[in-house]
């Protein structure tokens, strides 16, 4: 057991030792997100993600316009509800949070003047987004005062925006659902009302384009059997603050996940830690076992990496 508390203060200390900044145990895990519903005009806003859409066309511009169903609309209530979102902590690491009910009624023929704020939530700091999804519950259409019911497809009311791919990296990010009403609300042959949302979504904050780092490393063309430190640096030079520190454990059997970083030139640094005992006391060093420099992101969405030590 002290072994165990001897080698946790070690790894705490090396990790301060590592870098420039204070290790700061204090600071928050997590970041808030919002997500704000917005008229769904495209190419609006400030898009930093370009919109992209769900659903079907059902009409063109001009034959929307004309429709008598658009024109006629005073009101289209919906419900929206049951947000969650699929995210990612590392390589191979992604789930699903737990549906939040939030039942808001919203209509959407407002929206072309303002934004209503739906809801916000917290994710694990550093995460990232890679899929929204919610529900259209009910609808209502209100056409000369009268109030019709709207029919909502049932494989249209869960809608599920994938491949994302948005990093989170601090509480300024905002989601933006923009629901195109009027290519959404159809009227059939027989005079009734159906609803096929049709859903636009961009990104308000920074958003980066990030690529994984990861790979394994071998001793001698084996699996390593002693714990192992690697460290990522931008560039070549190894004695700045590395962008990630970390530990690689013998249960991952010389795997490691580096997460995501924009594309440019980084090294990748191993080294060895000996320990030395004697009675309550503890010594370690620190040495280099190798080290490689690649170029990240040019042709690929990842940087595969084995490393390889001589011993």
């Amino acid at each position: 057991m002290k072994k165990m508390i001897f080698v946790f203060g070690i790894v705490l200390t090396m990790l301060v030792l590592f870098s420039c900044n204070p290790l700061s145990l204090l600071e928050p895990r997590t970041s808030k997100v919002s997500v704000v519903l917005s008229s769904g005009v495209e190419e609006s806003g400030d898009t930093v993600k370009p919109q992209e859409f769900s659903g079907v066309e059902i009409l063109s511009p001009q034959s929307r316009q004309e429709a008598p169903w658009v024109k006629n609309v005073e009101h289209l209530y919906v419900k929206v509800s049951k947000f969650s979102y699929r995210y990612s902590t590392g390589l191979g690491e992604n789930k699903w949070a737990t549906p939040t009910a939030v039942d808001k009624v919203v209509d959407l023929t407002t929206l072309d003047a303002t934004e209503l704020s739906w809801l916000t939530f917290d994710v694990p700091k550093g995460s990232v987004i890679l899929a929204l999804g919610f529900e259209i519950t009910e609808a209502t259409v209100t056409v000369n005062d009268t109030d019709y019911p709207v029919e909502i497809p049932a494989e249209r009311k869960r809608i599920v925006l994938k491949n994302l791919n948005w990093q989170v990296v601090n509480d300024e990010s905002q989601i933006v659902l923009s629901i195109d009403w009027t290519r959404s609300i159809v009227k059939a042959s027989g005079g009734d009302y159906m609803l096929v949302p049709r859903i636009a979504y961009r990104w308000r904050g920074t958003l980066k384009q990030l690529w994984a780092i990861y790979g394994d490393v071998k001793i001698n063309d084996s699996t390593p059997t002693e714990p192992l430190l690697i460290g990522l640096y931008e560039g070549t030079d190894t004695s700045a603050t590395p962008v990630v520190l970390k530990m690689i454990p013998l249960r991952n059997e010389g795997k490691f996940y580096l997460g995501k970083h924009e594309k440019g030139t980084y090294t990748a640094v191993v080294w060895y830690i000996d320990f030395t005992y004697e009675g309550t006391d503890v010594t370690f060093t620190v040495n280099e076992a190798t080290s490689t420099t690649f170029e990240h992101g040019d042709d690929t969405a990842y940087t595969e990496l084995h490393l390889t030590i001589k011993k």
